[in-house]
């Protein structure tokens, strides 16, 4: 059942109704408005909606529950309660009495559009930027046409050794918060700076074992690396055309192709969950990389490092993070569906895995199609690429 079906039946079951006016009139400043339609700047062609949210423009409840009201003060009649992770479309921001207020739209028992107010203490705000999503895919390409034509070698690094059982993880950090586990340690100026693996860069010079690399990620150039580092699989192709960005602040994505005329279009957009720092995880990485691998079924472990459970259609990205499709532990299998609608609705909230990207199941297939291109090898769980797919992390 759609959300706003359950937010109508909601109101409908308490027997509650809307007034049209509040019993007194608020002062309110207006802060911030929010459209919920994808820019015109970017161009759109959209190949998969499976699991398109119903909203661009949220709040999430993040109290155990929460009144809205008639208008933007505690003393305003309350119109209806929502618990806990309700989304709501959210249309304004505004400040009253030095207070902050949404004002979002519900629906009537009838199905009629009604605008009622709810703190800002007591809802995070979820939002697509599509603009910023669309300007990293271009700034992507852009370096590294930049670099090729200037007869840089583009590469990217390979440093992540599988660690299924956990053990021994490092959790050094550098000054950009980025761990030393599974990422290449690299120098600037005696100072030590971490790469995250398959991050894409251009090779500046060679000295010895040593290759200096420029990366778009990290403002220090070049950095110094061991030649280990580097790899030349997959071959890095400036002119990619595939390009999955992840918007970590608001829990989403947003899924861009070049058409044939060289013109970016977003394809596919989706609410995600993303990394955190756990005794198990980390937070997912920022930065552009290089997808090298997919699996049909990846599994995990948990912190016993017993066998735990399995999630569909895995992209790796960086180290061991992956963009993969809700994970379902074994003995959660006999009610797979509930869940996974249980899961799914966390999806665009907070984040919660250990470094992945969590997809629905709907969507993470059609990702998965759309890497290979239908192009896999059904005897073998990994599957590569058919071409250049870039992931980039902000």
């Amino acid at each position: 059942m759609k959300k706003s079906k359950l937010i109508s039946l909601g109101i409908m079951i308490l027997g509650l109704t809307f007034l049209s006016q509040p019993l007194h009139a608020v002062t309110k400043t207006l802060k911030e408005k929010y459209e919920n339609v994808i820019p015109m700047s970017v161009h759109v062609n959209i190949m998969n909606n499976e699991a398109e949210p119903e909203y661009l423009n949220y709040v999430f409840i993040k109290s155990v529950d929460a009144p809205i009201r008639q208008d933007s003060s505690i003393y305003s009649k309350e119109i209806v309660r929502f618990p806990f992770n309700t989304k709501l479309k959210v249309l304004e921001k505004v400040e009253s009495n030095k207070n902050e207020w949404y004002k979002v739209e519900l629906k009537d028992k009838n199905g009629n559009r009604v605008e009622g107010y709810i703190s800002a203490m007591l809802v995070t705000l979820r939002r697509f930027k599509f603009e910023e999503m669309n300007n990293k895919v271009h700034k992507l390409s852009q370096f590294l046409q930049s670099e090729a034509a200037k007869g840089k070698e583009l590469v990217s690094i390979n440093t992540y050794v599988p660690n299924p059982s956990n053990q021994n993880m490092s959790r050094i950090k550098d000054k950009y918060g980025v761990s030393a586990d599974q990422n290449a340690r690299a120098s600037y100026n005696g100072e030590t700076i971490f790469i995250p693996d398959r991050s894409l860069m251009s090779i500046e010079s060679t000295s010895g074992n040593d290759v200096y690399v420029n990366t778009l990620s990290i403002a220090e150039k070049p950095l110094k690396v061991s030649k280990n580092a580097i790899t030349r699989y997959p071959a890095v192709n400036a002119n990619f055309r595939k390009a999955i960005v992840i918007d970590l602040e608001n829990e989403n994505q947003g899924i861009f192709q070049k058409n044939s005329e060289g013109q970016w279009e977003l394809i596919s957009y989706t609410l995600n969950k993303t990394g955190m720092e756990s005794t198990l995880g980390f937070e997912t990485p920022r930065g552009y990389f290089i997808v090298p691998v997919l699996k049909y079924e990846m599994g995990y472990r948990d912190e016993y490092n017993n066998a735990a459970g399995m999630a569909k259609y895995a992209i790796r990205f960086s180290g061991g993070g992956y963009i993969h499709g809700t994970p379902i532990n074994f003995e959660e299998n006999i009610n797979r569906d509930f869940f996974l609608r249980e899961k799914d609705g966390t999806l665009g909230t907070v984040e919660g895995t250990r470094k992945c990207i969590r997809n629905m199941e709907s969507h993470i297939k059609f990702l998965f199609d759309w890497v290979t291109n239908g192009k896999v090898n059904r005897k073998s769980n990994e599957q590569r690429p058919d071409e250049n797919v870039m992931v980039i992390v902000f």
